[in-house]
This record gives C-alpha cells, structure tokens and sequence, in this order.
C-alpha cells in the first residue's frame, strides 16, 4: 500500500508529478484515490498489480514483479511458461501461423502470483486477469480451479498455472 498521492493534509498530487509507473492509467487510478480521500472516504493507493503494456505486433504485457525481482525480494518463487500455439486452441482461431508466451511467478509460501508476462496478440485485453489475482491475493488453488471460456487467450492462465512447481 502507498499513499504518494497525499503530499500533506489537505495537498494531493496525481500522475506523472508522483513519480510512480507514469501511465494515464495510473494517474486515473490516483485521482479516485485523491478523489475518495477529499470527500472523506480514507484511500490509499496499491501498486502491487499495474498493467504495463507495449502496443505492439504481437503486444507485450506485464503484471507485478520479475522472477529477479521477486529472487530480490527474498520470495521462494515457482515459475510457469508456455507456448501458447502449442498449450490452446485460441491462437489458431486467431492466425494461421500462431505464436506468443505467457508467464507467471508464483510466491510459493502465500500460494499466490505476484507477476506475470505475455507476448501475444490481445495481451493488454486477457493481462487483467493476472492483475485482479495478483491485486486480490487469488489463492493459485482457486485460480487453478476457474473455468475459461474456449477458445479464449484467457485458457493459458489454466494451461501456465499447471506448470508451476508448488
């Protein structure tokens, strides 16, 4: 939790000004914060899950912490990575000639993800679900024990979670 959005009573700051993950999507995120705070309702900001996104071909997305960032931090991690041409059927419903990985960390000793990556067309529109796991502390226990719709991107949750060693 964070409360970089209080300069002092009564001063908020929001967006580029505060010096955290410089996305619009970040300021907007601070201004409800700030917005909650000034109508009386305490708030403070967390950080923990912030979709970082390349709007590229194929786009790269990201969630949480790296595998170095997380050894950093001293966590016990378990990771999983597949191909996604080779792990779910959406990809071929997708391109005649698929391609894309996702990634997930995994803090073994809360039974949590704390990050996850993708390359993959679409991977700023299925990243959420990575983020809302990682935001609400999602046991992997019951993410494993989520249904997804098929064909869908949302499917490799499924397919990288299996591939954890916990």
């Amino acid at each position: 939790m964070d409360d970089r959005c209080s300069v002092t009573k009564g001063l908020w700051a929001v967006g580029d000004v505060t010096g955290v993950a410089l996305f619009t999507h970040v300021a907007k995120y601070q201004g409800r914060v700030a917005a909650a705070n000034i109508l009386g309702t305490p708030a403070t900001a967390d950080y923990r899950s912030i979709p970082r996104v390349v709007f590229s071909d194929p786009e790269v997305a990201a969630v949480g912490v790296t595998e170095e960032q997380a050894r950093a931090k001293g966590l016990d991690i378990a990771t999983g990575s597949i191909d996604l041409a080779e792990a779910i059927a959406r990809p071929w419903t997708y391109a005649t000639n698929p391609g894309g990985r996702l990634g997930l960390i995994a803090d073994r000793g809360r039974g949590v993800l704390v990050g996850a990556w993708a390359v993959a067309p679409l991977a700023s529109e299925w990243i959420h679900e990575a983020v809302l796991a990682i935001r609400a502390r999602i046991p992997i226990a019951t993410l494993l024990d989520t249904v997804a719709q098929f064909p869908s991107y949302s499917e490799a949750y499924l397919a990288a979670l299996e591939k954890l060693d916990l």
